[in-house]
C-alpha cells in the first residue's frame, strides 16, 4: 500500500522571547479521534514553530505540545511524566513525539540568579557529560510510550549571544546524536537548516530566536519529519509544489488543478518539415539517492511513452543510470509494433522485460514501487512484481546476461550505485502523485 498522504538542577527559565501562557501555541487543542496523535516537546524555538506545524498537518494529525517551555534536560527529568499527559489523561497513547533539549542546557547563568545569562561570569547550566546522561534517561522514558520518536538537534548559537558560546551547539548536538543513535531515535537536523542562515532568519544579532520566516522554515522540516515517521520512514518527495525538484526547462512541469505533477509540451519542426509535439525536459530530485524504496502513483494517456529514472546523472540520464519504463503498451504498439518486450511498461529499460502486466486502463492511476539495495533492483506495479534483477550480472557493455543486445555503452554492473531520480517528459502526457521515498 502507499504511505499516508499528507502531505544542572536549577529552575528552568524561559528564553527572553518565550511566549506567555496566553500564547495559543501553548493551548491544548481539540482532537479528531480518527487521526494520529503527535506531541511536541521543546523550548521557545519549538513554541514558535508549533502553530505553523499545526497548520501544515491540519486534517492529518492531532498536534499537541507541552504547555510550557521545556527548559533544560533537568526540567525534562522532573516534568516529563506530567507532559506526557498533555491533552488528556496519563497513559494515553502518542503516535509520534518530536522533542528537543539543548539551548537551556548549554546556557551560562549566575548561580544566584537562575534567570540570568552570562557566559563570562556564569556557570554552565548542564555540562555536556550530564546532558548526555540526562538525555539517556529521557530517551529510555520516552521509548516506554511506544511512540515513534524524533529528536530535533539544537539550532545554532550565533556570535555575540550573551549567555551561550559559539560552538557549544555543535558539542551538545554531537552528544545528543550519539545517545539517539544508540536508541534508534530518528534525528531531525534543525541545526543544519539554520547553520549559515542566522543572519537571514534570526530575530536579531546575537539572538537564538527566529523571525516568522525562520520559524516557518523550521515548521516545514518538523512537519515533514512527523509525516515521515507516520509513513514508516517514507518521506514525501512531492508536497504539492516543485520546491524539492529541479526541471530541465522552466515550465516543463506543472502542478495541475487536481494537485498532480504533469508535463507540458512545445511544438518543434520535424525532419519532414511538419510541426510535432515534443517534451520539455526531465524533472529531477535535488538530492541523490543510493539504496532506497520509492513509491508513487502514475497515470498515462493513450500511447504515452515515459519513465522513472534513478541512480542517474541528469546530464546523461539514459546512459548514466537506470529507467523503469512507463508506457501504454497497447496504444504505443499501434504505431510501434516491433517494440521490444524489454521496453514495455514495468520493464527495467532495455535490460529486463516485465514478468507481469498488471497495468490499469489508460486514465486510471497505477501504483509503482522501486526498491534498490546494492546491485538488486525490484519493481512492482499495482502490487505485482515486474522486475527482480541483480545488475552485477550485467558485466558486458551493450549486452544482457542472456546474450541479447542493449543500448548501454557501459555495463550496467559498472554504473554508479547512487544518483538522482527523474521523471521523463518524452512529449506524451503523464501524471504523478503520492511520491514518497525511504532511504535504506
Amino acid at each position: 500500500m502507499n504511505p499516508r498522504v499528507f502531505w544542572p538542577l536549577i529552575a528552568a527559565v524561559a528564553l527572553p522571547a518565550a511566549p506567555t501562557s496566553a500564547n495559543p501555541a501553548l493551548a491544548t487543542v481539540p482532537e479528531d479521534p480518527k487521526l494520529p496523535r503527535v506531541l511536541l516537546i521543546g523550548d521557545s524555538i519549538s513554541i514558535a514553530y508549533t502553530l505553523p506545524v499545526r497548520e501544515r498537518l491540519a486534517g492529518q494529525v492531532n498536534v499537541q505540545r507541552i504547555p510550557v517551555n521545556s527548559g533544560s534536560t533537568a526540567r525534562g527529568l522532573s516534568d516529563l511524566d506530567a507532559w506526557l499527559a498533555t491533552g488528556g489523561k496519563a497513559g494515553q497513547k502518542w503516535d509520534v513525539i518530536h522533542f528537543n533539549w539543548g539551548l537551556h542546557d548549554l546556557c551560562y547563568r549566575l548561580p544566584d540568579q537562575p534567570g540570568s545569562r552570562d557566559k563570562v561570569n556564569g556557570k554552565i547550566s548542564v555540562t555536556p557529560e550530564q546532558y548526555g546522561a540526562n538525555l539517556e534517561s529521557l530517551a529510555q522514558r520516552l521509548k516506554k510510550t511506544g511512540a515513534k520518536l524524533i529528536f530535533a538537534t539544537t539550532t545554532p548559537v550565533p556570535d555575540n549571544e550573551t549567555g551561550r558560546k559559539v560552538g557549544d551547539d555543535l558539542v551538545y548536538n554531537q552528544v545528543a546524536t550519539a545517545v539517539m543513535q544508540r536508541h534508534g531515535v530518528a534525528i531531525n537536523d534543525l541545526h543544519a537548516v539554520m547553520a549559515g542562515n542566522m543572519g537571514r532568519y534570526a530575530v536579531g544579532p546575537g539572538n537564538v530566536h527566529f523571525n516568522d520566516q525562520g520559524s516557518a522554515l523550521l515548521a516545514d522540516k518538523v512537519a515533514e519529519a512527523i509525516q515521515t515517521e507516520l509513513n514508516n520512514g517514507f518521506a514525501p518527495l512531492f508536497k504539492g509544489n516543485l520546491t524539492d525538484w529541479q526541471a530541465d526547462e522552466e515550465g516543463g512541469w506543472v502542478v495541475d488543478s487536481a494537485g498532480a505533477l504533469t508535463c507540458t509540451f512545445k511544438e518543434v519542426k520535424a525532419k519532414d518539415g511538419q510541426m510535432r509535439k515534443a517534451g520539455r525536459g526531465y524533472l529531477w530530485t535535488r538530492q541523490a539517492y543510493e539504496d532506497f524504496e520509492l513509491t508513487l502513483s502514475y497515470k498515462l494517456a493513450e500511447a504515452t511513452n515515459s519513465g522513472v529514472f534513478f541512480r542517474t546523472d541528469p546530464k546523461n540520464p539514459v546512459q548514466g543510470g537506470f529507467e523503469i519504463q512507463l508506457m501504454d503498451d497497447a496504444g504505443f504498439q499501434k504505431t510501434h509494433p516491433s517494440v521490444s518486450p524489454r521496453n514495455l511498461n514495468g520493464a527495467l529499460y532495455d535490460a529486463v522485460a516485465p514478468a507481469a502486466h498488471p497495468v490499469r486502463p489508460v486514465g486510471q492511476w497505477n501504483e509503482l514501487r522501486i526498491t534498490c539495495q546494492g546491485p538488486r533492483i525490484r519493481v512492482s506495479i499495482n502490487g505485482a512484481q515486474t522486475v527482480d534483477a541483480d545488475i552485477s550480472r550485467w558485466t558486458t557493455p551493450e549486452r544482457n546476461p542472456d546474450g541479447s543486445p542493449n543500448k548501454f555503452k557501459t555495463a550496467l554492473a559498472e554504473l554508479p550505485r547512487t544518483g538522482r531520480i527523474g521523471l521523463q517528459n518524452h512529449g506524451d502526457a503523464v501524471w504523478f502523485k503520492d511520491i514518497f521515498i525511504k532511504r535504506l
